[in-house]
């Protein structure tokens, strides 16, 4: 399995939030509508939100402009009923952006949308795809990835979930956990009035996970990336990485 953390810019950090697996399927559409060219944003299928907020879902209105070709193909958009609903009523609703839901129903389809269940896995394309419920301020869910090979999970954004990474620990084929670390330690508590994780929390979660499963950490606000950073490499976890904007990780 191959994942991209698409890069948001020249700023460090990760202002906006997206992850790329083997070129077809996104995690997260922060940054979809502006990496690569247009043919290679044409091979993304599938998209799956794990929640509503706009650093998560920025792209995706260019990401659909950009690959429509006026065919029955088109990407599918995989969320919550409620990430859903925010979508179609904050975002395509006409007034920020045209329909593009409600046009694809009476027109050559933009996207086509499906609703995403806690602790329901489902098929998307080679890979079966599990949302794991977490802790945010809006409805949210993490994603586990197995392609029958390897596995690999994306946690992004909650405040600590033990309880989850006790399951993603037991996975098997489990090879990397995509994780965010939104804050340094001394923001800890603006990190728990926003439902992140402060470099203590993501280290702490680090710790619940097999010696032999990589963490990358992820969404580190771009004002505070040197200070998270060093904090992370100080921790000297042999198991954890950076998710340097624009890495690409075989896993």
């Amino acid at each position: 399995m191959r994942v991209q953390v698409l890069p948001a810019g020249p700023c460090p950090g990760h202002a906006l939030t997206g992850l790329l697996i083997d070129g077809v399927l996104a995690v997260d559409a922060g940054p979809l509508g502006s990496f690569g060219p247009v043919d290679e944003q044409a091979r993304v299928a599938d998209v799956l939100l794990t929640h509503s907020h706009i650093d998560h879902v920025a792209g995706l209105p260019v990401f659909l402009d950009n690959v429509y070709r006026a065919c029955p193909d088109c990407p599918t958009v995989h969320a919550l009923p409620e990430t859903l609903h925010a979508l179609q009523s904050d975002l395509f609703n006409g007034r920020l952006m045209p329909d593009f839901i409600g046009m694809s129903r009476t027109m050559p389809a933009f996207v086509k949308t499906s609703e995403v269940h806690p602790h329901r896995p489902f098929a998307v394309g080679r890979y079966t795809v599990t949302p794991l419920p977490v802790n945010h301020t809006v409805p949210t869910v993490g994603y586990l990835i197995d392609d029958g090979e390897t596995a690999v999970a994306v946690v992004t954004d909650t405040l600590p979930v033990p309880e989850v990474f006790e399951r993603i620990a037991r996975r098997p084929r489990l090879r990397a956990v995509f994780l965010e670390c939104s804050f340094p330690r001394r923001l800890a508590d603006l990190a728990t009035l926003t439902h992140h994780h402060a470099t203590d929390d993501f280290l702490a979660a680090a710790r619940r996970l097999p010696a032999d499963v990589t963490v990358y950490a992820i969404h580190i606000k771009p004002r505070y990336w040197d200070e998270v950073t060093a904090e992370l490499r100080a921790a000297g976890l042999p198991n954890v990485r950076i998710g340097e904007p624009g890495a690409v990780v075989e896993v």
